[in-house]
């Protein structure tokens, strides 16, 4: 399942669980308690494509994701480390890899702890896990600005320093709404959910720069400010943190971000191509 060296991925992560089909690859020693909480989550089954949920263990401190593949394709695909047709791997893969990197550069997010996948009987991955640190003490922002709606400015404010964050790592994160930001009691927010995120450069920062901070209006945060405010508020953030954006391409790509639906693939071609594209 591991893409590129396989022998990077073992000395990274060189501790192996294995239970009932699943194997797991940590980064650290496997306690026991560790190990029984692992054994635990293995063993529960769920109709659900998609898990996440701290790590029923208290000491370890972790957080985990697991993913159901429900395509034979999807299973040959991840089996093999294998891309789709359009050069990218499938979401569980992505993630996998893009969080590994932005964590290697230093950018904020959480720590990748490790990784894993259950095979079937025929020994295709039919499960892949994603095992992080899990950030405690921390509240997503849309979490926060349901519960205390006058906090909408300071959500605002500590995203916009999370983007100027990430990017000076190198990291473009292109599914950056409310609940994906993580905000601490104290200190710098963090990022999470990086399957659609990028860690090289683009030659079209400005258009996707503009698709972030529209994005970031359209999926809910519009239901807690006005858009003269939140346009307000994007202007002191590039004021601060982009003052270099080259504002007309900006200005193409943030007013249809606010406004449409733009899907994650569409997101790709911003990125790449600087092309803006709806769903409609």
């Amino acid at each position: 399942m591991v893409v590129g060296s396989k022998e990077l991925w073992n000395d990274e992560y060189p501790h192996t669980l294995q239970h009932r089909g699943t194997t797991l690859h940590l980064q650290s020693p496997i306690a026991p308690h560790t190990r029984q909480a692992f054994e635990s989550m293995i063993e529960q089954r769920t109709r659900s494509k998609r898990v996440s949920a701290p790590l029923d263990c208290a000491i370890s401190k972790l957080f985990t994701k697991r993913e159901r593949l429900d395509s034979l394709k999807k299973r040959w695909r991840v089996q093999r480390g294998n891309p789709k047709r359009n050069g990218m791997y499938d979401w569980s893969l992505e993630e996998l890899i893009n969080t590994r990197e932005a964590a290697r550069r230093g950018a904020p997010v959480p720590k990748l702890e490790g990784f894993g996948y259950r095979r079937s009987k025929l020994g295709l991955i039919e499960d892949v896990f994603l095992i992080t640190e899990l950030l405690t003490d921390h509240v997503d922002g849309l979490t926060k600005v349901r519960a205390e709606p006058e906090a909408i400015h300071q959500v605002i404010e500590a995203t916009f320093e999370l983007l100027h964050a990430l990017h000076s790592q190198g990291i473009t994160h292109m599914d950056l709404w409310a609940a994906n930001v993580m905000l601490p009691k104290s200190g710098k927010a963090q990022a999470i959910d990086l399957e659609n995120s990028f860690s090289e450069a683009t030659d079209y920062l400005n258009e996707t720069l503009g698709f972030q901070f529209g994005f970031f209006y359209y999926r809910e945060i519009y239901r807690y400010i006005t858009e003269a405010d939140y346009d307000a508020a994007v202007e002191r953030g590039l004021a601060k943190w982009f003052p270099e954006v080259r504002r007309a391409d900006f200005d193409r790509v943030y007013g249809a971000a606010k406004h449409e639906k733009i899907g994650r693939l569409e997101r790709r071609a911003i990125f790449t191509h600087g092309i803006v594209e709806s769903e409609g």
